[in-house]
């Protein structure tokens, strides 16, 4: 493949990476993605256009504010980072192509809800991890969008209620029994989500690497915290699973998935 594409691919990775810190800040605030301009959120100085370049900026500034001096967190440079390399393995395996868009929207919205979740998680201001509903709500019509233009509609239609249900009925009766809530509405919606760009065959597999990933974490936040009941969010879970299936579509599938969580 051509090289200038890989870059060039790789440059627009970035671009979406730094559009994604300003959604994953802004929009659990419900402060606008248009107005004001980047600023720093220590100082709340306007950041000038020479100090915005992703990661580039991050480098010449040594990780800190030009006005305060304070550090700029690691999760700018690192998320716009990360959503680059995604983009390129993307264009590497499927080249320009239908599949290529499809999944490209599907990284960003994936990133962008899994991060949010984490943010606001850790974030004091917010009770528990939040999920923007505008994200499911476009990502199920670009889903179905993308279904029709392959002519498998009733698949992804299958996908978006498999993933919604699967998760609501262990978590309806959860509460019911425990009294308490154990997953939030947003993981639901979110799954259906993935279901939309991925269709049924990949709800089994998402799930199944969702919850390992999720004990795992489970695990390791009981031996730092030293708490048996800290909240967990399961978005980052179901997003990883997602991409991981995207990248190895076809080995998945090749197995029975059912009959392992069965057994």
């Amino acid at each position: 493949m051509d090289i200038l594409s890989i870059i060039f691919t790789g440059i627009i990775g970035l671009v979406f990476g730094s559009f994604m810190n300003v959604l994953i800040m802004r929009v659990p605030k419900n402060i606008s993605i248009v107005k004001p301009s980047s600023f720093c959120p220590q100082c709340m100085e306007d950041i000038v256009w020479k100090d915005n370049i992703p990661v580039v900026s991050y480098i010449l500034l040594k990780g800190r504010c030009r006005h305060c001096k304070k550090s700029i967190p690691i999760m700018y440079p690192m998320t716009e980072i990360l959503t680059a390399l995604l983009f390129i393995i993307i264009y590497l395996k499927f080249g320009l192509s239908l599949i290529f868009f499809k999944y490209v929207i599907f990284i960003f919205l994936v990133l962008t809800v899994s991060l949010t979740d984490i943010y606001t998680s850790a974030d004091e201001n917010f009770e528990t991890g939040m999920i923007p509903t505008v994200y499911i709500a476009l990502g199920i019509f670009a889903g179905l969008i993308f279904g029709l233009l392959e002519g498998y509609f009733a698949y992804y239609l299958a996908g978006i209620a498999a993933g919604y249900l699967i998760l609501f009925f262990p978590a309806y009766f959860y509460s019911k029994i425990r009294h308490k809530e154990g997953m939030g509405e947003g993981d639901f919606m979110f799954f259906a989500m993935i279901g939309a760009f991925t269709g049924i065959g990949s709800i089994a597999a998402v799930l199944t690497f969702a919850s390992f990933f999720g004990i795992v974490a489970g695990i390791i936040v009981i031996i730092i915290m030293k708490d048996r009941n800290y909240p967990i969010p399961f978005a980052p879970m179901l997003g990883v699973s997602a991409i991981i299936y995207v990248f190895f579509e076809e080995l998945l599938n090749s197995y029975n998935w059912s009959s392992f969580i069965i057994n």
